[in-house]
């Protein structure tokens, strides 16, 4: 006689393990052990029962269904992150510095990017908006973004600005003190003995890169430093190419700048490699400040000088922003802003002649 394979006890899946297969064991009521194995509910019964209860629970193999937890009380236990590219290595920083602070407290990022898009930017709001996530925490806006943010999403999904930040609004914002840093930089190169300076432009629809330009050129004027200014037509992005384009417009200008402000450090890998392709040096004919001080900017040849932007500790404030909004989402208007440092490595010198 054949074995009956299918009714082998080995062989048959697992029943999953319940709440109240968790209480049963523990010997509380069902109740009880949903309190104790939520973070929100522990604090109401004994700090004993709720380890009885998590033990039992992991020993049973246990998992919670947090998405119906939430929902019940009217969350979803996600937030919404939105940035402009993936392939910026200092978006990576702040993502993860924003992962660890949500998972820590069990929410989960939805990470997605607008590729500078308008449209798409659109389009992931309206996303976000029907998952419902229970914030959003962008570094992608441009200084249109207060209204696409108020007509996609209204009061009803609190939103934190990461790096980029919008005036004359009440986000919550997270930046960087742009001006003081540009200021570091243009002292920096004024120190070194440089009179005829330039700044390479960022896109002029993103305030940070505004208030970067504004310091540095007023940081130049103060110090007696000469700025040279050249036509690059075109839209910016802050990305290689750009840089690229144009520090090759300004060598191309008829007095070349012996000092460089790029308002990103992917720009001045870009402007470093317009130098080096001219057959000019870095530092001995122009120097070059950049902006971020990504990973790679100690191991590229020169090491980059750069004002230091600490990405995961300005992602990590931004999510914590965030929990506090979803908390209260009252709670409007506040700004912190992260103090700047300049880093010198050997991409800066004496100025040339």
């Amino acid at each position: 006689m054949e074995k009956d394979v299918a009714a082998s006890p080995k062989l048959r899946a697992k029943r999953k393990v319940t709440l109240r297969d968790v209480a049963a064991a523990a010997g509380v009521h069902v109740s009880t052990a949903s309190r104790a194995l939520d973070t929100a509910g522990s604090s109401r019964i004994g700090t004993a029962t709720t380890e009885k209860v998590r033990s039992v629970a992991a020993e049973l193999g246990y998992s919670r269904d947090l998405l119906a937890s939430s929902l019940k009380r009217g969350v979803t236990q996600t937030v919404g992150v939105v940035v402009a590219n993936l392939d910026n290595p200092y978006n990576a920083r702040v993502i993860r510095g924003i992962s660890r602070v949500l998972e820590d407290d069990d929410f989960v990022p939805l990470v997605a990017e607008t590729g500078e898009s308008r449209e798409r930017f659109e389009r992931l709001l309206d996303h976000f908006g029907r998952r419902r996530v229970d914030a959003l925490i962008t570094s992608a806006v441009r200084n249109d973004g207060a209204e696409i943010l108020a007509r996609k999403l209204g009061d009803e999904v609190p939103v934190v600005l990461a790096v980029r930040g919008l005036p004359d609004t009440d986000f919550n914002t997270v930046r960087h003190d742009d001006e003081a840093g540009s200021t570091l930089a243009a002292d920096h190169l004024a120190s070194l003995g440089h009179r005829r300076v330039a700044q390479l432009p960022g896109p002029a629809d993103i305030d940070a890169f505004n208030r970067r330009a504004g310091a540095f050129s007023a940081a130049a004027v103060t110090a007696g430093m000469e700025e040279v200014k050249t036509e690059a037509p075109g839209s910016v992005t802050p990305t290689f190419v750009e840089g690229r384009r144009l520090m090759s417009a300004l060598l191309d200008a008829p007095e070349r700048p012996t000092g460089v402000y790029a308002p990103s450090d992917v720009m001045a890998v870009g402007a470093l490699d317009a130098i080096a392709s001219r057959g000019l040096r870095c530092p001995e004919d122009i120097s070059v400040v950049g902006y971020n001080d990504l990973p790679v900017s100690r191991f590229i040849a020169p090491p980059l000088t750069t004002v230091e932007m600490p990405a995961e500790e300005l992602g990590a404030e931004a999510a914590r922003m965030a929990l506090e909004s979803i908390a209260d989402p009252s709670r409007r208007g506040r700004v912190v802003t992260l103090p700047a440092r300049l880093i010198v490595r050997r991409s800066t010198g004496p100025a040339a002649g």
